[in-house]
């Protein structure tokens, strides 16, 4: 390359290296910085509802929650957190307790826990 054509094309190297370097990074981190993708981060999801001992079917599940069960989901894994926190405090007939088990990225598999307070 000449002089010229380098001066050309290193600004658009530049720009493109530093999207690859950060692209790199959100996978591994629940960030949201300047990015060509607006999600960067996949949260692998379950959702279960237990009763005195017992697991809601998933029917009831995906109807009180108004999400499938078991999914992905393109944002923070908080959202979903805040849903069920959300539903148990404006609808009635709460469960006893609620298991998110989730995994951001491919990370090792974590679990929320909600129970009610009875």
């Amino acid at each position: 390359m000449t002089s010229s054509t380098l001066k050309k094309w290193l600004p658009g190297l530049l720009f493109l290296s530093a999207q690859l370097i950060n692209t790199l990074y959100e996978l591994t981190q629940d960030t949201r910085t300047l990015s060509w993708a607006p999600h960067t981060t996949q949260v692998f999801y379950r959702i279960d509802a237990f009763e005195n001992g017992q697991t809601w079917e998933k029917q009831a599940v995906e109807s009180r929650y108004s999400i499938a069960q078991s999914q992905w989901e393109a944002h923070a894994s908080g959202n979903l957190r805040r849903l069920v926190e959300s539903v148990e405090a404006q609808k009635p007939g709460n469960p006893d307790s609620v298991r998110i088990t989730y995994r951001r990225n491919g990370a090792p598999e974590r679990t929320y826990l909600w129970k009610a307070s009875r």
